[in-house]
Formats: structure tokens, sequence, C-alpha cells
């Protein structure tokens, strides 16, 4: 029996392994193109941060002066604030109004088809590309009496046309980052609030509940765990957000909307120093895995605790 049974076994390890080739046929190009569009700029930017690499395109080790350098930039301070208030405020009004939208258009609205076609109208933003989006707000902004804003201040009593970039630069951008990020975060907090059971509403009416109380002692706690993961992976997307920024202000007036990404950006492609560029990334990539790390976790634990 065991000899005739050895066989049987080996053809199935055979199979087995004949499968397994198959799955890394079918995953090879993924991960060649992970590897050559992701990983291997990442090894080289580590590599670059450490050297002066600069129009010239001369690599030469300099060891850790790129990041004294950084250190040392009377901007850092400034811009990393910018960075810590653009990624904070944006954050809080992000969850704040995906709830608000998520609450109204799946709870208090019980017609599904309208709360629907709410959520589509916010989608517009998230799926518009970014440079028409941002042409938009220009146009929106300028600063001459023919801009919209201006046609509207003008028209309420204002005597001149306003430079709104110039005046209310920080106001204008975490406006213009709002409206492309509350639409992914009202999708998830709606599909939540659906996943709650209905006996829990109906015996909080029961027990003479209002409507808010509900809200507040039902909704909200349920949907702590999904608070977290919109506000942590919103975080990571603004960390390296940069685009919109650079369209509309480009980090002005002087750098009084310049953020990390955006500086990084700044000093490789417009100052030509590559190396010192990819020190300012690296610092980024590191700032980023850490909260990888720590959404990971935070979502490790409050899985446990919800189970």
């Amino acid at each position: 029996m065991n000899r005739s049974s050895v066989p049987g076994r080996d053809t199935m390890k055979q199979n087995m392994r004949q499968k397994n080739m198959q799955a890394y046929l079918f995953l090879s190009p993924f991960l060649i193109f992970i590897t050559v569009l992701y990983i291997l700029p990442a090894i080289l930017t580590v590599i670059m941060a450490f050297t002066s690499l600069d129009s010239a395109f001369i690599w030469k080790f300099n060891g850790i002066n790129n990041f004294r350098k950084i250190l040392m930039d009377p901007n850092t301070p400034i811009i990393a604030w910018n960075t810590v208030k653009y990624v904070g405020i944006t954050i809080f009004l992000t969850v704040v109004l995906d709830l608000f939208f998520a609450i109204m258009t799946t709870y208090f609205i019980r017609d599904e088809r309208k709360g629907n076609i709410f959520k589509s109208i916010l989608m517009i933003p998230m799926i518009t590309p970014g440079v028409v989006y941002s042409v938009l707000w220009l146009w929106l902004l300028e600063a001459t009496p023919n801009g919209l804003a201006n046609k509207v201040y003008m028209a309420l009593g204002g005597s001149e046309p306003l430079n709104w970039i110039a005046q209310y630069p920080f106001v204008i951008i975490i406006a213009a980052t709002l409206l492309t990020s509350i639409a992914y975060g009202t999708t998830v907090f709606s599909s939540a609030v659906k996943s709650i059971p209905e006996n829990q509403f109906r015996a909080a009416r029961v027990d003479g509940a209002g409507e808010w109380e509900i809200v507040r002692n039902i909704i909200l706690p349920n949907l702590r765990f999904h608070i977290t993961f919109i506000a942590l992976w919103e975080t990571l997307g603004l960390l390296t957000n940069y685009v919109t920024i650079m369209l509309i202000t480009n980090g002005g007036p002087g750098v009084q909307t310049e953020v990390w990404a955006l500086s990084a950006y700044h000093k490789a492609f417009s100052d030509s120093q590559y190396g010192y560029g990819a020190a300012i990334s690296l610092v980024l990539i590191v700032v980023v895995m850490v909260l990888m790390l720590v959404i990971g976790a935070v979502m490790h634990h409050q899985e446990k605790s919800r189970s």
C-alpha cells in the first residue's frame, strides 16, 4: 500500500509545482513592472541622496551633507510646518465632511437612488484630471474682473477685484484638495452605515432615542475602525501629494504653500539639485514607511478588539 501510494503522492507534488510555476508566470509581468517602476527608483533615490548629483550628472558621494543642508535651510521649518498644517487641517475637514455626507445620504435620506445621485456628484472632482481641475480653480479665482469669484465679489459691493490666490493661498489649496478627497471616504462610510444591523436602530427608537442620539451612540461608535482607516489612508496620500498645489500656487507666494513633497520636486527638477532633492524625498519616504507600519498596527489592534 505504501509503495503504491508513493507515485500518487509524487504526481500530486508535481502537479502542485506546475500550478506554482503557472502562478509565477502570470505574476512575473506585474513583479517586473513593480521592480522597474518602483523598487529600482527607490533604490536609486537612496543612493542619490548621498551624492551631490546636479545638472552635470556627476555621481560624487558627499556623505550626509545633503541632510545637513536640509537642517540648515531656513525654509525647512516653514515647509515642515506647512506640511503638518496642510495634512492636519485637510484630514480633519475630510473626515468630518465624509461622515456628514455619508450619514445624511445613507441614514437620513432613505431614498437610496437620491443618495446615490448626490454621491455621484461628489465623485466628479475626484475623477476630473488634475490639470483640468486646477485650471478651473485658476479661472474661478482669476485676479481680474473677469474671474468668477471677483464678479460675485464686485456684484456684492466690492470696490476692486481681489488676488485671491495671493491673499488666501493656504485656504485655496486646502479647499481644492478637500473637494477631491471627500468622495472616497463618503463611499466607505456609507457602506459601513448600511452594514449596521437594523435592529440596533429599532431598539434605540423603542428606548426613546432621537435621530441625532442614534448617530452619536450607534452610528459613530460602529464607524471607529473606518474613521481611523480613512484618516491614516488620506494622510499617506496627502504627504506625497503636490500636484494640485504646484498647479494652483506652485508653493507660493514665497514658500507660504510649499509642502515637503513639492519642495523635493522643486529642488530636483527646478533647481537641478538632484542629490539634494533625493535627500528630501528620502526623509519623506521614511516618514511614509513609519506611517504604514503604524497603520498596520492600528488596523490589527482594532480588528482584534472588534473580534
